[in-house]
């Protein structure tokens, strides 16, 4: 009997530890909302040389990009590395190469992803991942959106394609 108890609390505090990965993942998420977007950055502050390098790499607006400055800024893909890095998981900074090449727990297409948990989300065209962001439950998710909106939270199911929970979030 005794062993069987210690096993039953060992197992209560690892899911607790993933549960509270996740919820980790979710809190950070949420508290970059309001952040700005700027492409090529995963949480930085924003001064005019990210806006230079920014616009080096990409076609942008810079007088649209200059309301960040001072803020942090994200594009979608670094918004969602930061908040996995937060719990240890490493996620490439690209929609598409994370989603091909990174290790997941389990994946798959929209119609079922799992609404009690959190995950990644993406949004597919032609076989490359455009967008990222991440479920954050509650039917809610947060993304780096766009230039001109930043960092914002909205309900499911928005444009999503696909969705995957990383290795190690809620199982070792």
């Amino acid at each position: 009997m005794k062993y069987i108890l210690t096993l039953l609390i060992l197992s209560l505090v690892n899911l607790q530890i993933y549960c509270d990965n996740a919820s980790k993942v979710a809190q950070y998420a949420k508290s970059k909302v309001g952040s700005g977007y700027l492409w090529g950055t995963t949480g930085q502050k924003c001064t005019q040389a990210v806006i230079n390098k920014s616009a080096r790499n990409h076609k942008i607006d810079k007088k649209l990009a200059n309301k960040w400055i001072g803020k942090e800024v994200f594009d979608a893909p670094g918004l969602v590395a930061k908040a996995f890095q937060q719990v240890g998981i490493r996620l490439a900074t690209g929609a598409t190469s994370a989603w091909g090449k990174e290790s997941w727990e389990s994946k798959g297409e929209i119609a079922n992803y799992p609404k009690n948990k959190v995950c990644a989300l993406y949004q597919e065209s032609r076989g490359k991942m455009l967008h990222t962001g991440i479920y954050i439950g509650n039917g809610e998710f947060v993304h780096a959106k766009n230039l001109k909106e930043g960092v914002v939270k909205e309900k499911m199911p928005g444009k999503w394609t696909h969705w995957g929970i990383p290795k190690g979030l809620y199982n070792k």
